[in-house]
């Protein structure tokens, strides 16, 4: 009787330890971002933050020597997203979430680019839903997108008129995060009691390319909005990681996050000094019921 006990306990053991069980660490993570920042009620007043960068980078879009230097777009704002249906509701479900954008314009010889990237993801702790992209190039129109199902694999989906269309997925990860979010997830990590924390950044190809960022400082950063007290956060990822100001990342990045409530992003660029995007003007407008650009004082055209 106790050889047939101890045959079912090494088999229970065996079935438990194949599992992951939800009292298991590595399936439930400590939280790495601030849920009092994330969720207080400066995000509440119905309007959005739109803010507005200088781009500059020395290599171009195919990684050649030129210099480039151009305007981008930003905003955030929180609204209710359903991540089942992977879109915004306006039915009073869904959960609440921050959208973040960022958008240009740039010219390189008979060639226009325009980029486009689109964030959903959960307001009290980041966690990701999506990440779209759009762009023009004159060669084609390509759509991207990576889709974070709440319980199951990550999506991915390419459709171009030139460059092909693709469709695959895989396994998601906690605390894995896609590339067009890292401006939001800076601002929203928790360092107030440690100076470390490490995440992953999620790629179209499937991996998740670890990443630490540190808390290396105070600074008083002087952008053409004006002087700003900054923290000053280091970021280094174990590999490249797709960049939307340069292209493929360095492997060190410097953040600069505001010390106000709303940490907005001052200025952001490679620790090799490749690329570089520097605050020029913000504010806050519920840009869908009014006309935000004549109440700008120094952007005068669109990204």
């Amino acid at each position: 009787m106790s050889s047939r006990l101890a045959l079912i306990c090494a088999a229970l053991l065996i079935v438990v330890g194949c599992g992951r069980s939800a009292s298991d660490p590595s399936s439930n993570p400590e939280p790495i971002t601030d849920e009092g920042y994330l969720t207080a009620d400066t995000w509440n007043d119905g309007r959005a933050e739109v803010a507005f960068y200088q781009i500059e980078r020395t290599r171009n879009q195919y990684g050649e020597p030129e210099p480039q230097s151009f305007t981008a777009g930003t905003y955030l704002v929180k609204h209710q997203f359903s991540p089942e249906e992977m879109t915004k509701v306006t039915d009073g479900g869904g959960v609440s979430a921050f959208k973040y954008a960022f958008f240009y314009e740039f010219e390189s010889g008979s060639y226009e680019y325009k980029r486009n990237w689109v964030v959903n993801a959960r307001q009290s702790d980041l966690r990701p839903f999506k990440q779209s992209f759009t762009s023009f190039d004159w060669c084609s129109n390509q759509y991207r997108e990576l889709a974070f199902s709440p319980d199951g694999p990550v999506e991915v989906r390419m459709r171009s008129d030139d460059y092909g269309n693709s469709r695959d997925q895989f396994a998601g990860r906690a605390q894995s995060y896609p590339a067009a979010q890292l401006p939001l997830l800076i601002r929203g990590l928790d360092l107030s009691e440690t100076d470390t924390v490490s995440f992953a950044v999620a790629t179209a190809d499937g991996n998740h390319v670890p990443a630490t960022a540190v808390h290396a400082g105070l600074d008083s950063v002087d952008t053409p909005a004006g002087r700003y007290e900054t923290e000053r956060i280091r970021v280094t990822y174990d590999a490249t990681v797709p960049s939307m100001v340069g292209e493929e990342s360095d492997s060190t990045e410097l953040y600069w996050r505001g010390t106000g409530p709303r940490r907005l992003l001052v200025k952001m660029e490679a620790a090799s000094g490749r690329y570089r995007m520097t605050l020029v003007e913000h504010l806050r407008s519920a840009y869908w019921e009014e006309n935000l650009w004549p109440r700008l004082e120094r952007i005068e055209a669109r990204p």
